[in-house]
């Protein structure tokens, strides 16, 4: 803090100093800060609003700001302009790398800063604005801190150990190895949710051809969606009537699902479900729901056709604000009609598969997600002569995720802010001509148009 302070000082004296040359030498005025610039603790300094006008300002440079150029918002309640400067900083003194994901700054006219000639006003160091779900740092450097696991590109390895109660026993040595891809689409005012996935590959291999499996889909596609008016709907009477919609109707579909697994491969050509979700959350993001319709497979070996009729109960869930965890839930049953006679198994073989996974992200690369994975399997199935039987498997690995954006609801809280933030009256604001008188023409932005009833806040991630 001595050595925060000890800086401060010197940089005002420099800064009065270089102002006043400044002037001499160019004869315009140059905007010098009314007693001491505030500084907080590190880790304690206020960001600039990303919601809000940010206005670049110049100053008179300074040993940490030699080029004098700031970005700057006022709050008139506070009587406090906040100050960052616009580029990065080493070792607390301004370098000559641009700032990144920073919002366009309109320039101010010289003489409009508040605080010039206004000792009621006071000067704060502060740092440059960041996107939703992105922070910046006392650098100046930015970085993501908000991810979306239900858009991105992912490619993951896990251990996976197996255990069979047939007398297999326990096998530890085998890994599984996945990759594929992932995104959603908000629609018509975020009340509709569209999710794709693509070409997800999960291998799983061992010390013997018995070991190994594959599971891969090519398409998967469903849908969810906040509507007015429900089919199906809760009303309670504990105190005030509040009526909760607990169903709404959608439709899912998968094409080209392998499975590869005891000799034998399974391919499902087509699946159309209906779904219908018992819960979303506000963001959609959220679900559970109920799954069920009809779909093709096809038995390689056994060279048939048949009909797989399922029901599933499946839920997806983003637990936190920013996306670290989400977790993942099925009970699915499956029973094939007009299935191809296969030695050993009966006429219409049933599956059972009941899945729970979560996954954490843990630190990121060039903000690139890395997640830990961990997930359960238990699953029972006659249709395969080899395997029938319980099958109980884990896997525990990391997941490396490219693209990853911030979530769509970090995007709409922003924009509720943004609607909702009442605008400051204008102190400084002088008063507008009469509608027949040509409005004054001004070198810069007045920065009172973008004045805030109430702070920028401490923004920590």
């Amino acid at each position: 803090m001595r050595v925060a302070t000890l800086s401060l000082l010197v940089a005002s004296l420099f800064w009065a100093k270089q102002a006043s040359a400044a002037e001499a030498a160019t004869g315009e005025p140059r905007s010098v800060p009314p007693g001491s610039l505030v500084m907080d603790a590190p880790g304690d300094m206020p960001h600039l609003d990303y919601a809000d006008v940010v206005f670049c300002v110049q100053l008179a440079p300074s040993t940490l700001v030699p080029s004098g150029n700031y970005r700057a918002q006022c709050s008139v309640s506070r009587k406090t302009c906040l100050l960052s400067p616009n580029r990065l900083l080493i070792d607390g003194v301004e370098s000559q790398e641009p700032l990144e994901r920073v919002r366009p700054c309109e320039p101010l006219a010289a003489g409009k800063l508040p605080t010039d000639g206004n000792t009621e006003w006071k000067l704060q160091a502060a740092i440059a604005e960041a996107p939703p779900g992105w922070y910046r740092d006392e650098r100046g450097r930015v970085m993501q801190v908000n991810f979306d696991l239900n858009r991105r590109i992912f490619l993951g390895g896990t251990w996976a150990p197996i255990y069979r109660p047939d007398g297999s026993g326990f096998l530890a040595g085998r890994a599984r190895v996945d990759f594929g891809g992932v995104a959603i689409v908000n629609a018509r005012d975020e009340l509709v949710q569209h999710r794709f996935h693509f070409l997800e590959v999960s291998q799983w291999l061992g010390a013997t051809p018995a070991d190994f499996r594959l599971e891969a889909s090519l398409f998967r596609y469903d849908t969810s969606a906040r509507r007015a008016h429900s089919p199906v709907w809760l009303t309670t009477f504990v105190g005030a009537p509040h009526r909760f919609d607990i169903l709404t109707i959608g439709w899912a579909a998968e094409a080209g699902r392998f499975e590869v697994l005891g000799g034998r491969t399974l391919v499902t050509f087509a699946e159309l479900d209906l779904t219908v979700d018992l819960w979303t959350s506000a963001d959609l993001d959220s679900y559970l729901r109920v799954r069920l319709g009809p779909a093709l497979e096809y038995d390689v070996l056994a060279n048939g056709v048949s009909l797989r009729p399922a029901a599933a109960l499946e839920g997806d869930f983003t637990l936190d604000r920013d996306g670290f965890h989400h977790l993942t839930a099925s009970i699915a049953g499956e029973k094939l009609f007009f299935a191809p006679p296969v030695e050993g198994r009966g006429v219409s073989p049933e599956r059972l598969r009941i899945k729970a996974g979560y996954e954490l992200i843990l630190f990121a690369v060039n903000d690139y997600p890395v997640t830990a994975v961990l997930d359960a399997r238990a699953i029972w199935r006659d249709d395969v002569p080899s395997l029938q039987g319980w099958e109980f498997s884990g896997n525990v690995g990391l997941r490396f995720s490219l693209w990853a954006p911030a979530r769509y609801s970090s995007l709409q809280i922003h924009r509720r802010e943004v609607t909702s933030r009442p605008r400051a009256e204008n102190p400084l604001k002088k008063t507008a001509p009469p509608p027949s008188a040509p409005a004054p023409v001004s070198s810069g932005a007045d920065i009172s148009d973008g004045f805030r009833d109430e702070p920028s806040p401490r923004v920590r991630p």
